[in-house]
């Protein structure tokens, strides 16, 4: 894995490694044993930390703005904003991101995942990627220092604080010499904050890879805050200011099948001394369930909500969107206790006098709502700063509606591709719309669909009676996510006109088959009505059963030679079975089309429209002069597809300025 020394250290070959063997488990023994390491990813960090001198945890080694470096050419800001959840959670970041830069004036360093077109996404200075220059001294200046320890010497010890830790699982081999992709890039983020130079960094922003508790971001420590903190006395060296959104159904081969198993994931973020208290000894979530049986308060969260007592004041706060469920919350709260935390629950009402957050879709409200809370306490807690108190509403609402987040609720028109590039040659002009949002939870999926709804029939409105719409799909998912409920949802709203499944230009190595699990079958979906009044509740094996008499269908016949075709079937069952059951059905059923990237499916759905329109299918052409047609296409299922479309699109991002020391 050693790079030899000629091997030139630029920007394409950093990228290269990056994908190739040398951090991508690709696999299936490779992958396997990436996963046994999961619970051990904290003792493993500290390993590369310490190995490339990253104290984080060393109050010595926190540095405000005005102070200058420590003794080994790197500082650690003061401020870290942690984020979780399973929907929201970069969103979230990016609108503290605009508060604490917009509103405060920091220097933000942020850490998301994943990237849409440019790898370098993921680490932002000021909300803009780093350079190709900064990426690339990064990853050659980590690769290189970690490259040092080939024997692994000191894989079994490592310095945090002021204390020797063991290293996790003495069963378990030491960490490779080089991390995985994502771990490699976390470093990457880490190294580069704390040396990132024109602009010098004062915050860090991190958002959650999987789950928290084993998360390679999990990696700083709370320190106590004082009772009566002031400017003149900093109450704390560095402040973690921990939140969580939403919670749903996501990576459940991982985290678990249940939301409070995700929840207990997601809650390990809430944890103090990690080091001890997390990894192979921790004894995982059914320890947990025992350890707290007895100190559930379902209540607690929400008189805890209200309290602003001494005790309260003097213990960090840790923050929850106000949208989980209670069992979820309740969750939160006990983990948080045991880690002498308060769980502050917010709620969407703390934003009503906010009407513009900058990200479309009202969802976005709850993570504002959450961005704001998590600010509000920062400020008022991070020392040399004023606090947001004193900010005029304005300056708040001014930082809010600046935000942008790429891919969430994101519109970017797609130049049509026709002879003259806008009309062709009978006259027709096309404009298209490419909606794209990386939904991939049945919760995110709806939100999409009404977010979809709404700006797809705005586009409509009284410009010209002879515009004419076209509602075009583009959907994929991973092949390790149930898509059943997805794909219900979306042929349910009835807002398509053509529907095509594509591939993702890249999508993460797996070691799972890409076939439809046989317990996704037996998962209700939802109601549908039926031909003999009401509704009823379906699962895909009902539907197969109820087609079989005259299709011989069932859920593994579903399964074909790709993903995407295998999707396809799912929706023409849906389809099949809808017209079965419900006689007032008159909906013409909409071609499905698979087999394209989506590069390929945009310049296919502007040929469609065309011979549609030339030949008069369907209702594009109701009105004799429509001379104009806007194609919408809703581009959703995964983030992969979106920096897929947003590729196409020719969409990109600048640089941030600056270096590292």
């Amino acid at each position: 894995i050693m790079a030899t020394p000629s091997t030139e250290e630029s920007y394409n070959n950093a990228v290269a490694a990056l994908l190739s063997p040398v951090h991508q488990a690709t696999t299936p023994a490779a992958i396997q044993a990436a996963a046994a390491r999961r619970i051990n990813t904290l003792h493993d960090m500290h390993t590369y930390l310490h190995r490339l001198g990253l104290n984080l945890n060393d109050k010595s080694n926190a540095t405000p703005p005005s102070d200058g470096n420590n003794n080994d050419g790197h500082h650690v800001p003061s401020l870290i904003v942690h984020v979780t959840g399973t929907k929201g959670k970069g969103s979230t970041l990016a609108l503290c991101e605009s508060i604490l830069r917009n509103a405060h004036g920091l220097n933000t360093g942020m850490f998301t995942s994943p990237h849409l077109v440019s790898i370098r996404e993921r680490i932002r200075i000021n909300g803009v990627p780093v350079s190709k220059k900064v990426f690339a001294r990064v990853y050659w200046t980590v690769r290189r220092g970690l490259e040092q320890f080939q024997d692994g010497g000191d894989a079994q010890t490592t310095t945090a604080g002021n204390h020797s830790i063991v290293k996790g699982d003495a069963a378990l081999p030491p960490p490779p010499v080089l991390p995985g992709y994502f771990r490699m890039l976390t470093l990457m983020a880490l190294y580069t904050f704390c040396h990132h130079q024109n602009p010098k960094i004062d915050a860090i922003l991190l958002e959650v890879g999987m789950g928290g508790r084993y998360d390679a971001t999990n990696v700083f420590e709370p320190h106590p805050l004082a009772k009566t903190p002031s400017s003149s006395c900093p109450s704390q060296k560095r402040l973690l200011v921990r939140g969580v959104t939403l919670i749903d159904y996501d990576h459940i081969r991982v985290l678990g099948s249940t939301l409070k198993q995700i929840a207990w994931e997601k809650g390990g973020i809430f944890v103090h001394n990690k080091l001890e208290n997390i990894g192979m000894g921790d004894g995982g979530y059914d320890i947990f369930l025992t350890d707290n049986a007895s100190t559930k308060d379902q209540n607690k969260h929400e008189s805890n909500h209200q309290e602003e007592n001494d005790e309260v004041q003097s213990s960090p706060i840790v923050y929850a969107s106000g949208n989980n469920t209670p069992e979820v919350l309740s969750v939160f709260d006990q983990i948080a206790s045991i880690n002498d935390c308060h769980l502050q629950v917010v709620h969407d009402s703390s934003l009503e006098s906010f009407p513009d957050i900058g990200l479309q879709g009202d969802h976005q409200r709850s993570n504002a709502a959450l961005a704001l809370a998590l600010c509000r306490y920062a400020m008022e807690k991070y020392h040399r700063l004023q606090s947001t108190s004193s900010l005029s509403h304005e300056k708040l609402q001014d930082a809010l509606a600046k935000t942008f987040w790429p891919g969430r609720c994101h519109t970017v028109p797609f130049p049509c591709q026709t002879s003259d590039n806008t009309t062709d040659s009978h006259g027709l002009e096309l404009s298209m719309n490419l909606r794209c949002d990386g939904a991939h939870t049945p919760i995110s999926i709806n939100a999409c669909i009404e977010w979809f709804r709404k700006v797809s029939t705005a586009s409509t409105a009284p410009s010209s009676a002879s515009k004419r719409v076209h509602r075009v799909l583009v959907f994929n998912c991973s092949h390790e996510r149930n898509p059943l409920p997805l794909l219900f949802s979306l042929y349910q709203s009835n807002l398509f006109d053509s529907i095509y499944f594509c591939r993702a230009d890249f999508e993460r190595p797996s070691a799972v088959p890409k076939r439809l699990e046989d317990g996704w079958a037996k998962d209700p979906l939802g109601n549908i009505e039926h031909v003999k009044g009401g509704e009823i509740a379906v699962t895909l094996e009902s539907m197969c059963g109820a087609l079989s008499t005259t299709s011989h269908l069932n859920p593994s016949s579903l399964c074909a030679s790709t993903w995407q075709e295998t999707l396809a079937n799912v929706w023409k069952v849906f389809d099949m079975y809808q017209r079965l059951t419900n006689m007032h059905f008159l909906q013409p059923s909409v071609e499905v089309t698979t087999g394209l990237n989506v590069k390929d499916a945009l310049t296919a759905i502007q040929k469609e429209v065309v011979s549609m329109t030339n030949n008069h299918v369907g209702d594009i052409t109701i009105a004799t002069d429509a001379k104009r047609v806007l194609i919408e296409v809703c581009v959703t299922g995964s983030l992969y597809m979106v920096g897929s479309a947003l590729d196409a699109a020719g969409w990109e991002e600048g640089e941030a300025p600056g270096d590292i020391c």
